[in-house]
Formats: C-alpha cells, sequence, structure tokens
C-alpha cells in the first residue's frame, strides 16, 4: 500500500480495499457499518461550535465567538470587552486544557501575544488564538491564559452544543421553594450577631480565593466583610452584629454573584451555583444579539426568614430593567426650571410604575420593583440640583470639578414636595428595596426638611434624621451621653439598643488593634506645606503616594494586589509607600487594616485632605502621586492600571 501521510482521504479508500478484499467477514451489514464507525475516528477532526456554553470564568472581558477544531489546529475566535483606551495582554504561554493535558498556544491574529493590547473607543475587540489540536470527541475544555493568578480562565467550554445550565443537585430541596405569589416581608428592628454560611457550587479556586460581603444597613452605611474560601469545599462564613434588616451583596473576584436581604440574629446558608459567571458571558451575548434568549437562571438560593425573597429576586431572565437610570448623565436636562424637573420625575416615575404593573412579573417581584423605584425617585428629587448639574457635565464633558456650573435653578421645596403626593416616603417597607442607600441619603438629606413639608411627626423617616450622623460616631468610639440621652427619648428603642451595641463593638476593637497599628505623626505645618514636608524625609528615593480609604472597595483590592510585590518585583529600599487616609475611614476599621499594609500611614483632617485633593485636582481615589529620585512629582491615575504601575516603578528604581 503506498505510504499516505496519516488522515490522507487516499490512505482511508486504500485501507477500505484492502478490508474488502482480504477480509471476507467485514461483508456483512453490521461489519460494514463497524468499518464506516471506525474509519470517522481516523478521519479530519473538523468541527466547528459557535458561541459555545462556558460554565465559569474569572472574567467577563473576555469571550468565545467561535471554535474550530481541526486536524491540525484548535482555533479560538475571541471576543474582547474592556474599557476603551486601556490595554489587554494574552500571554504567549496560553493553552487550552483536557482530558488532563495541555494543548500549547501555537499562533494568534489580530494580536501579539505578551504584547500590550490597547482597546478601540468602542471597548470592543475580536482576535483568534491558535492551539494545538484538541483529540477527536472532546467533549469540552479550558481556557488557561497561563498559570499567573490573575491571568483570563474559562472553564468548561462546552463542544456538544449544550445550551443550558443544570440545576445543581447539591441544594437542598427546602431551599429551593419560590414563591412569587406572596407579599414582600416587613423589615425587622432587632439587633443579634449575624452568620452567612456560603456554599459555592462548582467552584474552583481561580475563580477568587475569597469572598465579599457588602452590608447595606438601614442607618445608610455599607459595611464590608471579607471571609476566606476554603479550596476543598467551597465554603466561605461570614459573622458579625447586625442591626435591622439589611440588604447585602455577595461578590467573589469583583462581581456580584447575589443580592440578598439578612435577619438579624439569623443563620442563613447560602447556596450559590457559579456558573453565574458564564451565564453573564451569555447575557451579554444576548445584549448584542449575538446568539438567541439566555434561558431563566437561578444565581443563587436562601434559607432564614428571607428566603422566599431572596430566592424569587435571584432568578435571572430577560425581564427589561424598570428603573430611572439616574446617573448615565442623561436622566435630566440641565436647562429645566425646578417645576420642570420636578414634573419630569413625578412623569417618568408615573410611567415605570405602569410597566411595572403591566408587566407579567409575578406580585413579589412587582411589588419589590415598585419599591425600588420609589427609593429612587425619592432620592431623584432630593438630588434634583446635583443631577442636573451632572447631565450639564455629561453634555459638555467638563468633569474639571473646580469648574463651577452656573444658572442651574435650585429646586424648590414646594416643587420637591410633588413626590410625597405619590407615595408615603415614611413607609418602612422601603428599607426592602433593592435601593436602601438611595432611600436612606434621600431621607437624610440636608436640601428638604422632609418632616416639615409633608407634616411627619414621627416614624422612619424623622428618625432617620436623628440619628443620621451616628453610624460614624459609633465607629469612631465618639458617640457622646447626650447623643445616648437623645435616643433614649426616641420611639423606637431600636436605635438606643444598636448604637449602644455598635460603639461597644467599636471600643472592644479598638483596644484589640491599637498595639498592632502604627499611625505616622502628620506634620504641624501650614496646609499648603503639607505634601513636600510628608516626602521629605525620603529624598533620593522614589516614593509612591496611594490616596485611600477603607471604605473605598478599588483601593483595598489595589493595595491587596500591590503587597506581594513589595517582597518580590518591588522589593527595595530605595522605594517608600506612602498610604493617605482621612477622617471617613473609621478610626477602627482602619488601625485594624494599616498592619497589614507595609508602608507610612497618614490619617488627614478633613481640611488637609481637601487641600491636597484640590492641588493635585484627584477627581477620586484611589489615586496616586509618583516621586522621582529628583522630589519631582506628579499625579498618576494611569496607576489604576496595576501592571502600568509595577512596570513604571521598576523603571524608576533604575534610574
Amino acid at each position: 500500500m503506498p505510504d499516505y501521510p496519516k488522515g490522507h482521504p487516499l490512505l482511508n479508500i486504500n485501507i477500505m480495499n484492502h478490508f474488502f478484499m482480504h477480509a471476507p467477514k467485514w461483508r456483512t451489514g453490521a461489519g460494514v457499518l463497524t468499518l464506516l464507525v471506525w474509519l470517522a475516528s481516523c478521519g479530519p477532526n473538523n468541527k466547528t461550535v459557535e458561541y459555545p456554553l462556558i460554565e465559569t470564568a474569572n472574567t467577563n472581558a473576555l469571550d468565545i465567538a467561535k471554535v474550530e477544531l481541526t486536524d491540525s489546529a484548535t482555533i479560538l475566535h475571541t471576543d474582547a470587552y474592556y474599557r476603551p483606551h486601556n490595554w489587554i495582554r494574552i500571554s504567549s504561554e496560553s493553552y487550552l486544557q483536557a482530558g488532563g493535558k495541555r494543548y500549547m498556544l501555537t499562533g494568534a491574529e489580530g494580536i501579539t501575544p505578551d504584547s500590550l493590547f490597547w482597546m478601540p473607543e468602542s471597548g470592543e475587540a475580536s482576535f483568534t488564538l491558535r492551539f494545538e489540536p484538541l483529540p477527536s470527541g472532546t467533549p469540552s475544555f479550558d481556557f488557561i491564559e497561563s498559570d499567573c493568578e490573575d491571568c483570563f480562565k474559562l472553564f468548561g467550554i462546552d463542544l456538544t452544543g449544550k445550551k443550558t445550565f443544570d440545576t445543581p443537585d447539591e441544594v437542598p430541596e427546602d431551599l429551593r421553594q419560590a414563591d412569587g405569589d406572596t407579599a414582600v416581608p416587613d423589615p425587622i428592628f432587632k439587633t443579634g450577631t449575624t452568620t452567612v454560611n456560603v456554599h459555592f457550587l462548582h467552584y474552583r479556586p481561580e475563580l477568587g480565593k475569597e469572598a465579599n460581603l457588602y452590608v447595606n444597613t438601614l442607618f445608610g452605611t455599607q459595611q464590608p466583610y471579607t471571609a476566606t474560601i476554603d479550596p476543598e469545599t467551597g465554603k466561605a462564613s461570614f459573622s458579625f452584629l447586625q442591626c435591622g434588616t439589611a440588604q447585602s451583596l455577595l461578590d467573589i473576584n469583583h462581581r456580584m454573584v447575589g443580592n440578598v436581604w439578612l435577619a438579624p440574629g439569623e443563620t442563613t446558608e447560602l447556596y450559590v451555583d457559579m456558573h453565574i459567571s458564564g451565564y453573564y458571558l451569555l447575557s451579554h451575548r444576548k445584549r448584542e444579539e449575538k446568539c438567541g434568549k439566555a434561558a431563566p437562571f437561578q444565581r443563587l438560593y436562601s434559607s432564614g426568614t428571607y428566603a422566599n425573597l431572596n430566592n424569587v429576586t435571584n432568578l435571572l431572565d430577560d425581564t427589561p430593567y424598570l428603573g430611572m437610570d439616574l446617573y448615565t448623565g442623561e436622566f435630566a436636562d440641565y436647562r429645566m426650571t425646578s417645576a420642570e424637573y420636578a414634573a419630569h420625575v413625578v412623569d417618568t416615575y408615573k410611567a415605570l410604575a405602569d410597566s411595572i404593573a403591566q408587566s407579567n412579573l409575578s406580585p413579589l417581584e412587582k411589588e419589590v420593583k415598585q419599591l425600588s423605584l420609589r427609593q429612587e425617585a425619592f432620592s431623584a428629587m432630593a438630588q434634583g440640583d446635583y443631577l442636573r448639574e451632572h447631565n450639564y457635565r455629561h453634555t459638555n464633558r467638563q468633569w474639571d470639578y473646580n469648574f463651577k456650573v452656573e444658572g442651574i435653578e435650585p429646586l424648590k421645596p414646594e416643587d420637591a414636595k410633588a413626590i410625597c403626593q405619590l407615595f408615603d416616603i415614611n413607609d418602612p417597607k422601603l428599607l426592602i428595596g433593592e435601593n436602601v442607600l438611595a432611600y436612606v441619603s434621600a431621607a437624610c438629606s440636608s436640601s428638604f426638611d422632609w418632616p416639615q413639608l409633608t407634616g411627619i411627626q414621627k416614624g422612619l423617616v424623622k428618625d432617620l434624621r436623628q440619628i443620621a450622623g451616628y453610624p460614624a460616631k459609633a465607629e469612631n468610639v465618639a458617640l457622646t451621653d447626650a447623643d445616648f440621652a437623645q435616643m433614649k427619648a426616641m420611639d423606637n428603642p431600636f436605635y438606643l439598643e444598636a448604637f449602644t451595641l455598635m460603639q461597644k463593638k467599636a471600643k472592644d476593637e479598638l483596644a484589640a488593634v491599637e498595639a498592632k497599628s502604627k499611625v505616622e505623626t502628620t506634620p504641624d505645618v501650614p496646609k499648603e506645606r503639607l505634601f513636600d514636608a510628608l516626602i521629605a524625609p525620603h529624598k533620593g528615593k522614589v516614593v509612591l503616594v496611594d490616596f485611600w480609604n477603607t471604605w473605598c472597595g478599588p483601593c483595598r483590592a489595589a493595595i491587596q494586589a500591590n503587597e506581594p510585590l513589595k517582597s518580590s518585583s518591588l522589593k527595595s529600599d530605595d522605594l517608600v509607600w506612602v498610604y493617605i487616609a482621612n477622617e471617613t475611614s473609621p478610626i477602627v476599621k482602619y488601625k485594624t487594616m494599616i498592619p497589614d499594609i507595609q508602608g507610612l500611614h497618614y490619617r488627614l483632617n478633613q481640611e488637609q485632605w481637601d487641600y491636597l485633593c484640590d492641588k493635585f485636582k484627584i477627581d477620586g481615589i484611589p489615586s496616586y502621586v509618583l516621586v522621582d529620585k529628583s522630589g519631582a512629582y506628579k499625579l498618576r491615575n494611569d496607576f489604576r492600571n496595576h501592571k502600568l504601575m509595577e512596570e513604571t516603578l521598576k523603571e524608576e528604581l533604575k534610574k
């Protein structure tokens, strides 16, 4: 027989002739069928799968539009989504993983491995990655963009045509119940130690090693808690003092995986289906009209008092957004008068409320949406001046906040009062909607005296306004006897109980960390000379000044990413890390965190902070000022790109 290369079609024909000529047993019908099956397995491995289901991922920035399988290669047609004018990078050490084996990257088109790929204005790009061929019949594979911790990783890329995710078997039967015909439960005004046990199903350590729980309190504050995820069981546990019903956001790897309400003093079991990360990719495809409708997906299952509410509201489907979208810059026109703006809020609320009423949502979902809309409408009225100014800045691309916008008519109390004619702003159930922080902020707004405007004599709004400054004081162990006496006189004893416990907890925690944390003494100089005084001791060295606060999630994430570098690639006696926070960082939280952050720590008062922010034109935090060895300094907010920060500091140290 001629020596044809493997896979050549003539080789298969000659094999077939050989068998028919020399092996009569193959002439039976069953024999011919067996031979054809065998030949098919030897033939070219040609197959195309468009928009395959992806089970889990550690990113939403990368998606697979098409997989081409051949005998010579596996080709991924890849879509990238990222902030315009920011970069991504694909490692040359990328590989596919299937059946315990690796299939390495062999080429790319539209992107150069190991080089910075700058995203275009659209924030979308496409490129092709070529890998060694996967074995014929491979049902699924993983895409691993090298083994670094923060590299792109997509798991369970399906090649069988699967379109939906299976319901996880691990969820207890009694936690699967969801009745949309019930009413939204009332908030609970009690205190207690709450425990939340989170079971991450289909978990892989690459998806994130820590979970974050952001608890939105009925006092208008957000308390962040972090727990390590057990790599073997995929379980994380939180325990904390809770005062009143709280809406909480569950996050892993900076992506929300659930939205739950918690009752104080309960132990709540949460089962999170980590296929949610794959579902987000499906949802994006649907929005881009690149594939069909995504099937409903239950991302979370809950126990506890609010189990039914949590289960109903965590079923994701294609229900359209029915909110005001206040912060796009397009909600209101800056040229609106006070009366026109108030009418606009009222009309928008009525139209959306009618849409919710006419929707196919269950009664429970409708009630939650209506409560959330009321919170948002109340917030829109309280922020009338800000939102019109925001529209001006958006329209004119004027983001320099030193530029004062003139000509916007202040919203008048008699116009703002119109919101109170639409619904009861004193309704305790407004603590249950999805925009609870916005509601509390609006209720406590200094722009309008809502009790006086509406004749409210007692109840939620009056209580919230009375204790508005108490959360910050309790966190800083600063509540006075006069404060407690005022709370004692309130109708609801809950507030006295809550703040007594909060201050005691803060005092105990402060005593425990006091000796472990070191806060540098702020130089006693005029504010105009403060920055120079801070960096003066480090002349001849590179100084990175990090403006941050404990309540800033991106700040904490950036600091956490930088810590390992201080003992590895950026380990140097010539590099000084200076961290500047202000008094909005609760003293207990601040002193608890800084022992784990290597560097010099300063906690400025508001006047000092405001001056430095104005000096450097800081637009938000984290913000960074780089001081070179000559003592020259400059704001470097491009250092929000972590890799760019690392590379730049390395270069500065070489000079």
